[in-house]
């Protein structure tokens, strides 16, 4: 017998169930993986959208600390051209009218730190509030500082001047050369404070402070204590170290109290000091149009000789004064009204070559002058009690004058290093996003002793 064959094909319709559940399984794995490339996808585009979002708030921020600090220039340069003259005060109330303000979806935010201070002041910080280190008056920081700038005077001395020859405490290119990263002196004005940090003896943290960033604000991190860095000591004050105190920025001359360009005195013609003190109102005699020209072309002359003099010719500085005559029998004596418009608006510096500034009364801080005059804390009372009493302050250091036991001898030596109008403000300007509160902050410092205000320095976080 021939054995049955058994039969081996498949049943049709179980081949198809197969088929469809290997189907069913392909379709799920597919939609499993379209969901998670849609879940990536959305992941992906929303934190796009919100990196988008931060990246637009930011530049919000940014063009609003920017703001400000335009805001700040244009009214630097409207008391530039339009000065009020009898007012020291006027720009410093005009720049904290501007210390905020707002721009679409943002807004901005400009004050400073002074010394030692946990006030946060409106506007900028005016670099002619701190002694320019690059002046003649450089001296003062053994006493501003004590021990801590003991044995390094001459260390910067040397860093500044133009020989090599080292003072008694101080090191010249030989010694910079030898270090393991060299570098040599400036010998010759410093560019920034920072810069003292390269000088032999001197600490950054000394320089700095607190104020780590230099920004003249009392930062978050800057009273937090040691929990980031900078170190501080978590007061809500700020210790700017020598910075606080110290600046290489500010220049003399510049801005005048009638908003036209200084005369230069050594290349004048009489008819032009009598054309200036005509709009003011006063009339200057030819004569004495003369005489100043005269005392301008001598090498030695300052401009603070007049100031002094007005004591050495009366005891009382408004009057008659002794017979200082010409050949005419023309008294040219100078009044007070007279030496201060002089001041204000002659120069005997070369215009295009601008002299180191010097303090301004009326914005130094209390901290500054104690520093400063030490031993002499009776002046530093008159002198800020003077200030205070006017609501106007001090318009020309010929109301020094106003100061109790005033003498030429004394007069002559304040002003030296003093003077009642700024040119050189830093403005830190910080700006905020309406929608976010994301913060961009702006440091620039600006000089306004010509016209367009010239930018000096922008720094950005």
């Amino acid at each position: 017998m021939t054995p049955r064959r058994q039969n081996t094909r498949q049943d049709p319709r179980q081949t198809d169930h197969q088929r469809r559940g290997s189907a069913m399984i392909a379709v799920i794995w597919g939609l499993a993986a379209l969901a998670m490339i849609v879940a990536g996808l959305q992941v992906t585009s929303g934190r796009m959208l919100l990196e988008g979002r931060d990246a637009m708030e930011r530049v919000k921020a940014r063009w609003a600390a920017r703001a400000g600090v335009e805001s700040t220039i244009a009214s630097l340069a409207l008391h530039t051209r339009f000065p009020e003259a009898m007012d020291a005060y006027a720009l410093i109330r005009d720049l904290d009218a501007v210390h905020m303000g707002e721009v679409d979806g943002g807004n901005w935010l400009i004050q400073h730190n002074g010394p030692g201070s946990g006030v946060a002041f409106a506007g900028p910080m005016d670099e002619h509030s701190k002694l320019n280190i690059n002046g003649d008056h450089r001296g003062f920081i053994n006493s501003m500082f004590g021990l801590l700038a003991w044995g390094v005077f001459d260390a910067i001395e040397d860093w500044i001047d133009e020989d090599d020859e080292p003072g008694e405490f101080g090191v010249e290119r030989d010694y910079y050369l030898s270090l393991d990263a060299r570098y040599e002196p400036r010998n010759g004005p410093l560019h920034s404070v920072a810069e003292l940090e390269l000088v032999a003896g001197i600490n950054p943290d000394e320089i700095r402070g607190e104020d780590w960033n230099l920004n003249n604000r009392l930062d978050p991190e800057e009273r937090d204590g040691d929990e980031l860095l900078p170190l501080d000591d978590g007061s809500d004050s700020l210790e700017g170290g020598w910075a606080a105190m110290l600046t290489v920025r500010s220049v003399r001359g510049g801005a005048t109290d009638s908003g036209e360009p200084r005369i230069w005195l050594r290349n004048a013609d009489a008819t032009e000091l009598i054309d200036r003190f005509a709009y003011f109102g006063l009339e200057l005699l030819p004569e004495k149009a003369d005489s100043i020209i005269g005392m301008a072309r001598e090498q030695d002359f300052s401009l603070d000789t007049l100031v002094a003099a007005l004591g050495q010719v009366s005891g009382d500085p408004g009057g008659e004064g002794d017979d200082t005559t010409t050949g005419t029998g023309i008294d040219t004596t100078l009044t007070p009204d007279e030496v201060a418009i002089v001041l204000a608006e002659c120069t005997v510096e070369v215009p295009h070559r601008p002299a180191f500034g010097r303090l301004n009364i009326n914005t130094v801080s209390a901290d500054t002058l104690y520093a400063m005059l030490v031993g002499q804390e009776r002046l530093v009372e008159n002198l800020l009690a003077l200030r205070t009493q006017r609501a106007s302050g001090l318009t020309s250091v010929v109301d020094l004058w106003s100061l109790p036991d005033a003498d030429p001898e004394g007069i002559s030596q304040l002003t030296q290093f003093f003077d009642t109008r700024s040119n050189v403000f830093t403005i830190t300007s910080r700006g905020f996003s309406q929608a976010t509160g994301q913060e961009s902050e702006i440091v620039v410092t600006v000089d306004r002793s010509s016209l367009p205000v010239r930018i000096l320095e922008v720094r950005e976080d």
